[in-house]
């Protein structure tokens, strides 16, 4: 959970980065609305938002205004340099579906692989924009840094569509994870009860 709740806060990061000064800046609002109600200590401690602590504070009135307002607002705070894709890894994850445990439900197990999947996925993309930011800005060709601006771009666009359905993903997860522990922490009550009655437990009645 500490795992995927880290890399919803580093995706929706990034998404926000890659929305700013952009068309699709409500993009931006949504996930910039959730990132302010987790702290703004806690944001600037990933090293990944490209807003200042300052810029973030006085963002904070979003929460009370409407989206159109609050693109408005995000429309004026035009990034210094375009942001790029990041690597995002999730070792945990990968150890865990490597090495399933009887604890996940089958539910459960099916959307942490998709999300793991979704994540290579996007370390593909960022890999390619590291290869292609050198190029875009060192080409002497106008014609080729023009098409090497623009491939980019797009990769920068396809990282930021996965990245917003990696983090819809994570929450979904997220909140599947919450509902099995809860159906996992009532069987260990009856379980218990069951078995200082002397009676054996309803898992263990065929």
């Amino acid at each position: 959970m500490a795992e995927l709740q880290h890399t919803e806060l580093v995706l929706s990061s990034i998404i926000v980065n890659l929305s700013i000064g952009t068309d699709m800046i409500a993009d931006a609002v949504r996930e910039l609305k959730v990132l302010l109600e987790i702290g703004t200590e806690r944001i600037l401690r990933t090293g990944v938002l490209d807003l200042t602590a300052d810029q973030l504070e006085a963002l904070r009135h979003l929460h009370g205004a409407s989206d159109q307002g609050a693109a408005e607002i995000l429309r004026t705070l035009w990034p210094a340099q375009r942001a790029r894709p990041l690597k995002v890894q999730v070792p945990v994850l990968d150890v865990l579906l490597a090495n399933p445990t009887s604890g996940f439900r089958d539910v459960e197990l099916l959307a942490l692989s998709a999300i793991r999947w979704q994540v290579h996925l996007l370390a593909d993309e960022a890999r390619l924009a590291d290869e292609w930011l050198p190029l875009a800005s060192t080409m002497v060709d106008t014609n080729s840094q023009g098409q090497a601006l623009a491939t980019l771009d797009g990769i920068r666009q396809s990282y930021r569509a996965r990245a917003i359905v990696v983090v819809r993903m994570i929450r979904d997860a997220m909140r599947l994870q919450k509902v099995g522990l809860g159906q996992r922490n009532q069987t260990a009550v009856l379980t218990r009860r069951a078995r200082a009655r002397g009676a054996p437990p309803r898992s263990e009645v065929r």
